[in-house]
């Protein structure tokens, strides 16, 4: 039996509900087999973007000895009982995405600081990459980005970014570092899921703008219609509009222990975040091209895409290796199973009939880990002896009581 745990976002969803589940889904029986509520981001009441912003259950990582969850603004680590083992988070770590355990340490994406962190499993920082600071791949982009945080800054969380109101999303997010990936040689690679200036950024301060006004929705509507009478082909997107004043572009940049930062892959004229870095056993990689649908299988040394294959109109997220040549995939509301030499879909599973949910990511989970919580905040409460919203307010003091499975 294959177990797997697949993470979700709920979109369009009040505060009072779960804005994401953990689910363990049998792939052989094609069953949802658990369905469990996350431990909600803090502030989370706060935001209000209606799609992604503060909401859902991110990354998910698995070793032989324990499991790492992440929402917004923390990352949970568990044992194999689920019993609760402590709690990464820092000030300047937020809207985490990705996340990944390499040997004693924690690589977590944080996408609303435009940084990638390392941290060691009790919560220390080791070292710290901010995506924006010049380098050959920032050059080959042509990307030319304000930094807008130094280095001290980053480290001694001069800004508390998990908190929505301390900065402008706009200002602080322009590459959207989402997903992480080490080749064997050690070298890191990451993913700036969408890179943006000036002017797109300004786009985007509308839109907020039309949102907090109640008017987007008409104006989707009228960018609908105006498709329609043009005859262009509607795509699942939230931001598919007729005429865009700028694109945005995807790209991979490698990180070498000796500092240097490489462009490895480049993806223009994205209208969506592309997502997923899974590294595979041979040092080639898989990014998902979320934007076009788009499996992409490409060399990060000598920059050749071997294949990009279509899969799907809906939106890609979330990457993981089944057995030799066959990968599961996250879509809006279903998994994705493709056979990667013969670049086919093999089949799908459908997860959920709710429009507004859609996968973040998904794990296969090793035999020897028991089923998660039903409740993840209940399990935090009974361990914690109070809730993840106090523990956050009362300045991150955390004090493991006990466990056991809600």
């Amino acid at each position: 039996m294959t177990m797997l745990l697949v993470s979700t976002v709920r979109r369009h969803i009040p505060a009072n509900e779960p804005s994401g589940y953990l689910y363990a889904v049998d792939l052989e029986q094609e069953q949802i087999v658990k369905k469990c509520s996350i431990v909600e981001p803090v502030f989370r009441e706060l935001d209000d973007n209606p799609r992604g912003g503060m909401r859902g259950s991110k990354g998910i990582t698995i070793r032989d000895d324990q499991l790492a969850l992440a929402n917004f603004s923390m990352v949970l680590r568990y044992d194999p009982q689920w019993n609760l083992l402590g709690v990464i988070t820092h000030p300047s770590c937020a809207g985490i995405h990705d996340i990944l355990f390499h040997g004693d340490s924690l690589w977590v994406c944080s996408a609303r600081t435009d940084c990638l962190h390392q941290f060691d499993l009790e919560g220390n920082i080791l070292q710290s990459f901010y995506l924006r600071e010049p380098s050959p791949a920032i050059y080959e982009l042509k990307w030319k980005p304000e930094r807008s945080l130094k280095p001290g800054q980053i480290r001694n969380g001069h800004t508390d970014f998990r908190d929505p109101t301390t900065h402008e999303k706009e200002s602080y997010d322009r590459a959207h570092v989402n997903s992480v990936g080490v080749l064997s040689n050690g070298d890191v690679l990451v993913s700036l899921g969408f890179v943006f200036g000036g002017e797109f950024a300004t786009m985007l301060r509308l839109k907020k703008r039309l949102i907090k006004l109640g008017a987007w929705s008409t104006l989707r509507t009228a960018n609908q219609q105006v498709r329609n009478a043009l005859g262009l082909k509607a795509k699942n997107m939230d931001n598919n509009l007729v005429v865009k004043p700028t694109k945005a572009q995807s790209a991979i940049v490698r990180l070498s222990p000796d500092g240097s930062h490489k462009l490895c892959l480049e993806l223009p004229d994205m209208t969506a975040p592309s997502h997923s870095l899974l590294v595979l056993p041979d040092d080639n990689v898989i990014y998902l091209n979320t934007s076009a649908g788009e499996v992409v299988h490409f060399n990060p040394l000598n920059r050749r895409v071997f294949s990009s294959t279509k899969v799907t109109d809906g939106f890609l997220r979330g990457v993981t290796s089944l057995d030799e040549g066959s990968l599961l995939l996250g879509s809006r509301g279903e998994l994705i199973r493709f056979d990667l030499p013969n670049l086919k879909v093999e089949g799908r599973v459908k997860l959920t009939e709710d429009a507004n949910e859609a996968v973040y990511d998904v794990k296969v989970l090793p035999r020897h880990y028991a089923l998660p919580p039903d409740s993840f905040e209940r399990h935090f409460e009974q361990t914690v002896g109070t809730t993840a919203e106090d523990v956050i307010r009362n300045g991150y003091k955390l004090q493991l009581t006990g466990s056991s499975l809600a």
